[in-house]
């Protein structure tokens, strides 16, 4: 098999020697690496052995260690020796350099391993020395004989010229050259290889991660050959994601950006990858997977009462109804009690109820509220989100028929996209509803009283719904005026309120039924007591995080 060496040209880039004090036991080395066809190795992790040699270029290694670094995009590597990993038995501080020549031989693998290539042996002069001269030189730099020249910027290069036996400072060259060496003169070029280079990035870390967003660090280290036409960052459940996947668009800055990955679904593994293109075309970081939670933590109420919750897809609910008796400022709700004379649950009215008027059904059940009480004074709203704080504790909101019908949707999709339709829906009662307290019915294996018979697919969702009844208000009139009230349903049938009425003043909300495996749309007409015929309710409330 033909072997082809790997070229390297060895730089010394120019360093200050200070003289007082112990100097640290390494010493900076830089080196541009080409491959055997003379090309660049460029943006590549390269396996590096070097290895100090006594008395002569084929001598005895006193030293030796090994690196993995990375070249830049002009095929530059940098490292320091003495901080790699040694040989066992050597050790760069044993070396007595005053003692005879040494040599440094450096030897690469670029295709990262330890298969190195002897790629070149130089004499060193000037670096080690300083080792040397920390043990037993006192002084001041600033006064030494033959001291070499100094830099002007930084980057500037201290090179020895064999003819004129001088050392010599090569300035620091220009954005994107290639130090060459040139009749045996370093020299400062403009490469053809230049302009087809793409840009180097790195993804930096993901964090911040919800079951619907996160954020993802990245920095463009290199434009390449031409200026950033657009970066960002994509993602998919797939290990390699693309720019033919989901995707952001953050800029055409080199640096260190955010960007947010939005529409992510709970308790998934995704990966993510920085993108960075410019006219050559596209370069990717390395991707970082992360799994998003399947809950945004606890919520607690102004009563101190604490929720559990529950990502369903982009959204997070709380998993139980809420029992609150105030609102989030500390303004109380009014206590309702089963009445024909008081407490009625018509529009304006702010009321909350416990069912059978008995506290000890709170704690199960949660309380039933009117939609005054819940709705605190805001307008109606059918927007994704509400953004209707209402009864919710703060950073929560009481959901939208729209938010409730992107739940649905998740849960079955395609059920009914817009929730333009009335009535029961779907087959997602049991995927929804808590296998307790419902009353059995065994003769439907998707409707949540069949839990008695058989458990399996019930909550699937995590939405954990209970059959907590509702309280009932009836104003009626048949000559004379007359209201019935009661609390009914219990065990059979859960209902929850939306922030959204229609035009014509009908409040939208969903119920369960122990005995049917869909999910109920309907609603009811928001009048107030003047108005006779009519059923008012109160229902319990689920909340959902801004």
């Amino acid at each position: 098999m033909n072997t082809k060496k790997t070229i390297l040209f060895l730089i010394y880039i120019f360093c200050t020697l200070f003289i007082f004090g112990q100097p640290p036991q390494k010493m900076s080395y830089q080196a541009v690496v080409r491959d055997g066809n003379n090309q660049l190795v460029v943006n590549q992790q390269i396996g590096v052995k070097i290895s100090i040699l006594k008395h002569d270029p084929n001598g005895v290694a006193v030293y030796s260690e090994t690196h993995s670094v990375r070249t830049n995009g002009n095929g530059l590597m940098s490292l320091e020796i003495g901080t790699g990993t040694p040989a066992p038995g050597t050790t760069l501080s044993d070396i007595d350099w005053s003692d005879d020549d040494y040599y440094l031989l450096n030897e690469i693998d670029i295709t990262g391993g330890g298969n190195y290539t002897l790629s070149g042996v130089q004499q060193l002069i000037t670096v080690p020395y300083s080792f040397l001269a920390g043990t037993f030189v006192r002084g001041d730099y600033s006064n030494l004989d033959n001291r070499p020249p100094s830099g002007v910027n930084t980057g500037d290069i201290l090179y020895w010229d064999s003819t004129t036996e001088t050392w010599n400072i090569l300035p620091i060259g220009q954005q994107g050259q290639i130090l060459t060496v040139n009749n045996g003169t370093l020299t400062w070029i403009t490469s053809s290889v230049l302009t087809t280079l793409p840009p180097t990035i790195r993804t930096d870390s993901v964090y911040n991660i919800t079951g619907r967003t996160a954020n993802v660090r990245a920095t463009i280290i290199d434009a390449g050959s031409t200026g950033i036409i657009s970066s960002g960052v994509c993602w998919s459940t797939t290990p390699f994601p693309s720019i033919g996947n989901n995707h952001t668009t953050d800029g055409t800055s080199i640096g260190t950006f955010v960007s947010t990955i939005n529409g992510l679904t709970s308790g998934t593994v995704f990966y993510a990858r920085a993108y960075a293109t410019n006219s050559v075309g596209t370069s990717y970081g390395q991707p970082i997977s992360f799994t998003t939670p399947t809950h945004c933590g606890t919520v607690t109420d102004y009563d101190g009462n604490t929720y559990q919750t529950i990502y369903i897809g982009a959204q997070c609910w709380t998993k139980e109804n809420l029992k609150t008796t105030h609102y989030s400022n500390g303004a109380s709700i009014t206590q309702g009690q089963l009445s024909t004379s008081g407490y009625f649950p018509y529009a304006g009215q702010k009321y909350y109820y416990r069912y059978d008027d008995d506290n000890s059904n709170i704690a199960t059940y949660g309380l039933l509220y009117s939609w005054a009480a819940v709705m605190n004074g805001a307008g109606s709203s059918s927007n994704n989100p509400s953004g209707i704080q209402g009864i919710c504790p703060s950073g929560w909101h009481v959901p939208s028929n729209t938010e409730w019908c992107e739940l649905e949707n998740y849960v079955e999709p395609g059920i009914d996209v817009n929730c333009n339709s009335t009535g029961y829906r779907g087959s997602m009662a049991k995927k929804l509803a808590k296998p307790e307290l419902w009353t059995t019915y065994n003769q439907n294996s998707f409707a949540p009283g069949y839990w008695h018979t058989d458990t399996t697919g019930f909550n699937t969702s995590g939405f954990s719904a209970i059959p907590a009844g509702r309280y009932n208000m009836y104003y009626y009139s048949n000559g004379s005026y007359y209201n019935s009230a009661s609390y009914e349903n219990i065990n059979e049938e859960g209902y929850w309120w939306s922030c959204t009425m229609s035009n014509d003043n009908m409040i939208f909300y969903r119920f369960l039924n122990y005995s049917n495996s869909g999910v109920n749309l309907t609603s009811i007409l928001n009048t107030n007591r003047s108005s006779y015929g009519d059923f008012h309710y109160a229902y319990s409330v689920r909340c959902v995080k801004n």
